[in-house]
């Protein structure tokens, strides 16, 4: 079934960052948790002590941070799932929503509104008859 459609509808396998990275950032995580809750000493150990072996890690056996890689992945895509639409919806009522109803506050490109009496007829003059009516250079 899936050769007889043009659109493609699988999604593509996000490729993982490579564990060293991942064991680094958390590693900076880590320090910065432990710079601003420096006043808490047992915050402070346990975070300094955390990045020490974080950093150990990532520099000599990235490896085993596979699955904690793994995880933080699956964690973002949610994370992605959940606020991309709320994004998207905050910037639609941000910009398209005033958008349209200033346009329609301000204009009338549909011509809706009534014109003189009872008619949506548009009166126009001779020239602009004769101009409509050739049929001629059309586009």
């Amino acid at each position: 079934m899936s050769g007889q459609l043009h659109e493609q509808f699988e999604r593509p396998e996000h490729p993982l960052p490579s564990d060293r990275s991942t064991g680094l950032v958390f590693t900076a995580i880590a320090l910065a948790v432990a710079f601003f809750w420096r006043s808490h000493t047992a915050v402070l150990t346990i975070a300094a002590g955390l990045a020490v072996v974080l950093a150990a890690i990532s520099l000599l056996q990235p490896s085993l941070l596979r699955p904690l890689n793994i995880l933080w992945m699956r964690f973002a895509m949610l994370v992605s799932k959940i606020m991309n639409p709320i994004v998207m919806m905050i910037l639609f009522l941000i910009a398209i929503v005033p958008a349209g109803l200033i346009m329609q506050l301000s204009r009338d490109p549909l011509r809706r509104r009534k014109g003189d009496g009872n008619t949506h007829w548009i009166a126009t003059s001779a020239s602009e008859r004769a101009s409509l009516s050739n049929m001629k250079n059309q586009f």
